[in-house]
């Protein structure tokens, strides 16, 4: 791991040293440990060794008093979080009080030493290490010159030739990736842990990425035939994160439309490498659950019942795969992926203009397909596909009688990958979803398509 931290240990004491050492290696393999057994060597070692991110003073080295020399280090490059370390009669002695009070960043670690202690005490002053650090990583920025990206489109790539910044507080941002830094899947892991899901670049940077990010994938795809089944489906559904991103914030172009006809064409190619809708369904690679992931397991679903009704026209199948890539392209949140009704107890906690952003979202998303003019029929799927057989639904509250075959497929499939999202995937949830819906759904153009596939999962 690259060493993000420094600390001075001054003491002449090597058991000590390696004591710390061991601890740090074993904990907190970020921070690497210098040490200097006196004072002349300390300044030497701050002067050619630095910058250091907090210093460990041994109270007892002879020759030397902790407070003077803490202080004149301060003088030299700033006051940093500090350890005095050594028994209760040496910190009694030596350190002056007065100074050791007047920062809430200095600690005593007093003899014989405990390792648990050890750990507490490096604990927090690592915390506080690391809040300074993002303090003077805090910027003022204009957020309209700004635009969002999920955090997953850096996936793609192991550096970008932009910085990018995630939002701190109204107008603040942290600059958490710089450009052309090398950086790894664990670098976003973290980020999403500390609930980081949103990266912003500077607008005449957001497009040149987003048009690298299609090459990427698209050069990735080109190569997916050697690829194992769930693989070239993360491929697809980077592809999905890429689209969903682009349409909202550029709009539809030539360039996106060549890609999405390559995306429908390689939902396709990965399906014909499943023996069964069983095994797809099983080995789908559903890690985040967002509307990418939904949208191409939605895809893949309309292709079995597609197959399953006969019907081997590819235009069906680019009407279908088109209609889940764009369909819940201006949800807000990933989240409301699982809402399918605008009643729903969720939309109780969320503003006027949210809640109606969501109501109004399959006929925004049914708008923008009106651009793919060569497939019809897809706005009125898409519109469609939060409606329910006994007229439940939204916006238009349409009963089964009066949807068409294709819509009906379509909701079927969506509710489905709802449902499993909600559950996750497993033997039981898939075996507990269809027996919920074959009542609800053996009506009208839903009936066959549902016995279709549960008569196909019961052959495993």
């Amino acid at each position: 791991m690259v060493e993000n931290y420094k600390v001075l240990y001054i003491t002449d004491i090597q058991e000590d040293v390696k004591l710390f050492k061991n601890i740090l290696h074993a904990h907190f393999s970020y921070v690497k440990l210098l040490d200097a057994s006196n004072e002349g060597k300390a300044f030497d070692t701050i002067s050619f060794e630095g910058p250091f991110s907090f210093l460990i003073i041994e109270c007892s080295l002879k020759g030397l008093d902790p407070t003077r020399i803490a202080k004149a280090i301060f003088d030299i490059i700033g006051p940093l979080p500090l350890i005095f370390l050594g028994t209760n009669v040496m910190i009694k002695d030596r350190v002056d009080e007065n100074f050791f009070y007047s920062n809430d960043e200095f600690f005593i670690l007093k003899k014989p030493l405990v390792t648990e202690s050890i750990l507490q005490t490096l604990r927090k002053i690592l915390e506080i290490v690391k809040d300074k650090e993002i303090k003077k990583s805090i910027i003022e920025v204009d957020k309209s010159d700004l635009l969002p990206l999920k955090l997953r489109n850096f996936y793609l790539y192991d550096k970008i030739p932009f910085d990018a910044y995630a939002e701190f507080g109204i107008s603040k941002f942290i600059h958490t990736i710089k450009a052309d830094t090398p950086f790894s899947q664990s670098r976003i892991q973290s980020l999403q842990k500390k609930g980081v899901r949103i990266l912003y670049l500077k607008k005449n940077e957001h497009l040149t990425f987003l048009e690298n990010s299609m090459y990427k994938v698209g050069i990735s795809l080109s190569k997916s035939q050697a690829l194992p089944p769930s693989k070239h489906i993360q491929l697809i559904i980077a592809g999905v994160l890429v689209i969903h991103q682009y349409i909202r914030d550029v709009g539809v172009s030539d360039s996106i439309k060549e890609f999405i006809e390559e995306i429908i064409r390689q939902i396709s190619l990965v399906y014909e490498k499943y023996p069964s809708i069983g095994h797809l369904i099983s080995d789908f690679p559903m890690e985040q659950s967002d509307l990418a992931e939904q949208a191409v397991f939605k895809a893949l679903l309309c292709e079995f019942f597609n197959h399953s009704m006969g019907w081997g026209s590819n235009l069906v199948k680019q009407k279908t795969s088109l209609s889940a890539i764009l369909h819940d392209i201006f949800l807000e949140n990933d989240a409301y992926s699982v809402i399918t009704y605008p009643d729903h107890p969720d939309l109780d906690y969320v503003s006027k203009e949210q809640k109606q952003a969501f109501i109004e979202h399959p006929k925004k998303a049914a708008q923008i397909s009106r651009n793919f003019s060569q497939f019809s029929e897809i706005d009125f799927i898409i519109e469609q596909h939060h409606e329910q057989p006994d007229g439940s639904g939204f916006p238009m509250g349409t009963h089964a009688g009066h949807l068409t075959q294709l819509s009906c497929i379509f909701i079927l499939s969506s509710n489905i990958v709802t449902q499993l999202v909600i559950e996750g995937i497993s033997k039981e949830s898939v075996r507990s979803t269809l027996s919920n819906f074959n009542n609800y759904y053996n009506i009208g153009g839903f009936k066959k398509p549902l016995e279709n596939l549960v008569k196909e999962l019961k052959k495993r």
